[in-house]
């Protein structure tokens, strides 16, 4: 047997293939008579794989002593994967070491949590602990190797049970995920951590590659750096000179590689333990906006990283943007964790949020996708079936959804795009190190409905406007303009590899005086590749290490007035003019619109309703058609324009009869 790999949203398994879409039934929490049951369900249901986690703190007895159903039939792993090939099912695996999973402790032993060689450390040195339900705890540190240590006997114990049962020998565990929302266990304000001496080691080394010697770290820093172990982290904001921003920046920067390499250690492990030849894939929580992990950055260490997606349904903007952005920058779109529910101790999700965001989420790209959680349980409500994997009435709406996905191959459908928005990371690093609200980090403000820049410092750092909140409020800008004329685009992070721009008609990123050069040459090569690259309002003049530094005009065009609305408006129609850019199926706001086809055809039409008003939807339409409601069964006929009915917060998936062209 061969594995797996990736193909697109396609997951190839030997000759066979199966789209990216799971649901989640957690095999410890349930009894073991339920478990065929339960997965007949989910079979019923219409879902080609069954998720689940591994934790590591339910399986130790001890250190280095495991139960995997020898003392408790609730724990036998290997039944539970057994029962699932048995029924064509196969397996997602998420073995941490960090599952969440509302486990005390996230699901790693105490014994590792509280051994200091572990712990991840504060600016002063103390533990770092995370105020969770129901009780805080200390967290690891991703740069102990004591942790990856222990981390390597867990995965060797898992891997006596798993290895025989990977794709690769012909079982059913076809994708693997490397730990969990990676972003130092929320505890990811900019100086919240990790000070620990590792930590500490990989920073220097980090600070000596980024300026090429010490010397050259010395000069950037502004510091008289004699040895490595000088070059010390910021431990609190501070940013009056040249070389105090650019330490700043630069610590920025270290977060998103000590992340990379530890995934990069657990991958290795996982290999090491005989659970290598499938893809592996990596969730970043919600947030990721303010989040220290990096999205491009994690993909160098997996193979496919993703969002998870807990919205009410009047968050329709926020499932655009970061769909979008998922479109954009990782390998495929994908959803680790689709919400069905919620914990307790959040605001619950009723089953319209949870609906009404997976459509939304569909409409803009998402293309694959675990439900979580399937099925209720512990410190869970919401999901589509009960605790005992008995279905409530939900199921029928999830049961209909995902047939119209399977009936139409939606997963290997494209929605075209010909704009991209390109988001500076140089940007973000500034936007995390001028956070202010300290404990409540970016990633939680923007969970919370915030962005990340609202709650940043207002310093201009130098330059003539605080880049941390303009160039997102540009973005912004560019953004409501294509969505008033109807213009589908999508969001590229600029660590994304440089050949995605080359994709597209028109590129468009903010930039202020602060630019990273391998950022400009990347837009100089889309535009000498054929994509017409827009810039502004400002021609940079200084590098990210707040060095001078010659930037070329793009296309030989002076900046764009990006900060200006009626001018982003006038471009956007300019484009459309020059370049005949369309815009299928379009609506008048607040209604949206996506189309998605297969390359011959349309193939499926989205229409949404962001208001808290009903209102009915005119589309205008290429030719003759023929819509049919994919969950309610209605159908919408017309010969220039469809008028379809829309909820107030509604979204609907529409499929386009397959006896109109």
């Amino acid at each position: 047997m061969a594995g797996a790999r990736l193909d697109g949203a396609t997951l190839r398994v030997g000759s066979g293939s199966l789209p990216l879409r799971s649901g989640a039934v957690h095999y410890w929490r349930q009894p073991p008579e339920l478990w065929e049951g339960t997965l007949d369900e989910v079979v019923d249901l219409g879902l080609p794989m069954v998720e689940t986690y591994a934790p590591w703190d339910v399986h130790e007895v001890e250190a280095g002593r495991f139960d995997f159903g020898e003392r408790d039939p609730r724990k036998d792993l290997g039944r539970f994967l057994d029962l699932a090939h048995a029924r064509g099912l196969k397996v997602f695996l998420r073995p941490g070491p960090h599952v969440n999973a509302e486990l005390t402790g996230f699901g790693i032993p105490d014994r590792v949590l509280w051994d200091e060689a572990c712990q991840a450390r504060s600016a002063r040195g103390n533990p770092v602990v995370l105020f969770f339900p129901p009780r805080m705890f200390p967290v690891p540190s991703y740069a102990s190797s004591a942790f990856l240590a222990e981390v390597g006997t867990w995965y060797d114990a898992l891997g006596e049970v798993v290895a025989p049962r990977m794709a690769t020998r012909g079982g059913p565990v076809a994708l693997m995920q490397v730990d969990n929302e990676a972003a130092f266990f929320f505890r990811d304000g900019p100086f919240d951590q990790d000070y620990a001496p590792e930590a500490l080691a990989g920073w220097e080394a980090f600070a000596l590659a980024r300026h090429g010697d010490l010397p050259g770290a010395a000069e950037a820093h502004g510091k008289p750096y004699a040895s490595a172990s000088d070059i010390e982290p910021p431990r609190r904001y501070e940013a009056d000179t040249p070389g105090a921003r650019c330490l700043l920046v630069d610590w920025m920067a270290y977060h998103e590689t000590l992340l990379r390499d530890a995934l990069r250690r657990f991958r290795g492990r996982l290999d090491d333990a005989g659970m290598g030849g499938v893809p592996m894939v990596h969730n970043l929580a919600l947030g990721e906006g303010g989040s220290p992990a990096s999205l491009p950055a994690l993909a160098e260490a997996v193979d496919l990283v993703g969002f998870d997606y807990y919205h009410p349904a009047h968050e329709q903007a926020a499932v655009k943007r970061r769909t979008l952005t998922l479109v954009g920058t990782s390998r495929t779109a994908f959803a680790p964790e689709l919400g069905v529910g919620a914990p307790p101790w959040f605001t619950p999700l009723a089953h319209e949020d949870s609906l009404t965001t997976a459509i939304v989420a569909s409409a803009y790209g998402l293309r694959g996708f675990n439900l979580y959680m399937l099925v209720d349980r512990d410190r869970w409500v919401g999901g589509a079936y009960d605790a005992r994997g008995r279905p409530r009435a939900e199921a029928a709406d999830w049961r209909r959804f995902l047939a119209a996905l399977e009936r139409t191959r939606f997963h290997a459908l494209r929605r075209e795009a010909q704009v991209a928005l390109v988001m500076p990371r140089e940007y973000r690093w500034l936007t995390r190190a001028t956070h202010a609200l300290g404990g409540l980090s970016p990633t939680i403000l923007e969970a919370l409905g915030g962005g990340a820049a609202d709650a940043c410092r207002g310093d201009t750092l130098g330059f003539a406007r605080p880049i941390q909140h303009a160039w997102g409020e540009c973005l912004s800008r560019v953004a409501d303009a294509l969505d008033a004329a109807a213009l589908p685009y999508v969001y590229v992070d600029s660590g994304a590899p440089a050949e995605r721009l080359a994709a597209y008609r028109v590129v468009v990123t903010p930039s202020f005086e602060l630019a990273e050069p391998a950022r400009w040459e990347a837009l100089a090569a889309a535009e000498a590749a054929g994509a017409h690259v827009v810039y502004g309002p400002e021609l940079p003049t200084t590098d990210a290490r707040f060095r001078p530094h010659a930037f070329a005009r793009i296309g030989e065009r002076d900046p764009a007035a990006l900060d200006d609305a009626s001018s982003v408006h006038a471009l956007v129609h300019e484009w459309i003019a020059r370049f005949g850019l369309a815009r299928p199926y379009a609506s008048l706001p607040p209604v949206e619109t996506t189309v998605h086809g297969d390359g011959e055809r349309d193939v499926v039409l989205f229409a949404m309703n962001p208001s808290g008003e009903a209102l009915e939807a005119e589309v205008r339409l290429p030719g003759p058609r023929t819509v049919v409601d994919a969950l309610r069964g209605e159908r919408f006929t017309g010969t220039d324009a469809l008028r379809i009915p829309l909820e107030p917060r509604s979204a609907r998936m529409l499929i386009v009869d397959e006896g109109d062209t």
